[in-house]
This record gives C-alpha cells, structure tokens and sequence, in this order.
C-alpha cells in the first residue's frame, strides 16, 4: 500500500510540473519548478529526468531550462482528434472566421474558469490570451459569460467567492451587476464583452448544447473595438448565433 501510495505521489506531482509550463511561461528552472510543487530541487531534478526521457520535456543544454517536448504534441493531437466538441467546432470555425474576418475560439467551463478547445486566427488577429489549453477567469469573456448563465447559481456564487478582479477599468465587479448580466444573457443567449479582460478587445459568444439541451461549450469572435462597433456587432452576433446552433447540431449527430 506504501508503494502504491508513493506512486501516486509522483504521478501526481509530474502532472503539477508539467501544468506549470505556459504560453506565458514556456521555459522553466529546476528551482522554479522545485518552489511551485513545494519539494526538494532534488526530487524536481528526478522528476524531469524521467519525463525528459519519455520526451514529455526536453532541456536546453547551454541555458539549462526545461520545455515542454514533443511528446506532449502527440497527446494534443490526440485530445483534439478525439474531443467531440473540437470535431464539431473546428469546420464551423473555419467558416465563422471567413464570414465574420475575426479570429473563432469554440471554449468550454472548468469549474470557475473558461478553457479554450481550438482557435482559428483571422487575417490580421489580435494578440489575445486565448491560445488552446489557456485557462481565462470565466465573468470577464463572453465565452464565459455565455456559459456561466446557464450554470446552477452554486457554480456563480463559487465564481464570485473567489472574487471579481478587474483586469481593466470594465471588468465586471459587482456580484450584483455580475448576476443581472448573466439573467440577460439567459433570455438573449449571447453575450457581448467589452474590454473586459484586455483593453481595445471585445467579443461575441454563444451557447453550445449537448443533445440534452445543456450548454457543455461557448464559441465566439473576438477582434479589435474598433472593428467591432454598433455599426459591425448585430451582424457579427448573427453569425455567432448561427455558428452556435450548427455546431450543436453537429454536436448531437455524433451521439
């Protein structure tokens, strides 16, 4: 039973230091990685050994840090060839991103915060911390937005538990603001963001649902404010809408 134990232990601290590289961060120290997980830099050392020797992190010899290998790309592959949610999204992305000339993320909610399946980038994109995998506070996007208003109130109130951070000067704060948007967004089933989480960027999201009717994934559109204005946004939250709904019925054909 000890041994058992003490495996878990390890699988479960390989998969803290593999969680630890990020778009933001791609390259890590041993001692980065050793004072994230709380454990000895011995024991980090060993721990990136033997994922290094799997090739699920490679070392840079002349500067010493740790990224994430090739390994890790199969397994993408794999998680994005096997996700019902991307093979429904990804053609309809395409085609919302052609239509629409901004970048398309199709998102899903992981507890309090929205993760991103896949994006297709528009001709000209704007820098945006939405890549795959990139995990987003779940009030301030409209992805999230979108999916937190059909959540059972626990899931809000965890949400506002944890606190509302402004990020800019529009970031929702107010619990109260927070819950009437949401309420809104339930009887539109979209939701506009507005600077919310970065300056100068808005977005446009709507619900994905399963063949049950619940909302299981987001997709949306997001571009500058300056091309998305009171002039662009009625047609922009057309196509959104209309990408939601074929997605959801691709989503229910694989059932």
């Amino acid at each position: 039973m000890r041994l058992r134990a003490e495996k878990s232990s390890s699988l479960e601290k390989a998969l803290t230091l593999l969680d630890a590289f990020t778009m933001d961060k791609p390259e890590k120290r041993v001692t980065d990685l050793a004072t994230k997980l709380g454990i000895g830099k011995s024991t980090a050392h060993r721990l990136l050994s033997t994922l290094e020797s799997e090739g699920f992190v490679t070392k840079d010899i002349r500067s010493r840090y740790y990224s994430l290998g090739v390994s890790i790309l199969s397994l993408s592959s794999v998680v994005i060839s096997n996700n019902k949610i991307c093979q429904a999204a990804i053609p309809v992305l395409k085609s919302l991103v052609k239509l629409s000339g901004e970048s398309a993320h199709v998102a899903t909610l992981e507890k309090t915060r929205v993760v991103y399946l896949y994006k297709v980038d528009c001709e000209h994109p704007v820098r945006l911390r939405s890549h795959l995998g990139k995990e987003n506070p779940a009030y301030c996007t409209s992805s999230g937005q979108v999916m937190l208003a059909f959540q059972p109130e626990e899931v809000v109130d965890q949400v506002i538990a944890e606190g509302l951070v402004p990020y800019t000067d529009k970031t929702i704060t107010s619990p109260e603001k927070l819950k009437s948007l949401l309420k809104t967004i339930r009887e539109t089933h979209v939701a506009l963001s507005v600077e919310e989480l970065h300056e100068s960027v808005a977005s446009i999201g709507a619900p994905i649902r399963d063949h049950h009717g619940n909302v299981v994934a987001s997709v949306s559109v997001a571009g500058p404010v300056q091309r998305l204005t009171n002039y662009t946004i009625p047609k922009l939250t057309k196509l959104v809408k209309l990408a939601a709904n074929e997605i959801s019925v691709r989503l229910h054909s694989q059932d």
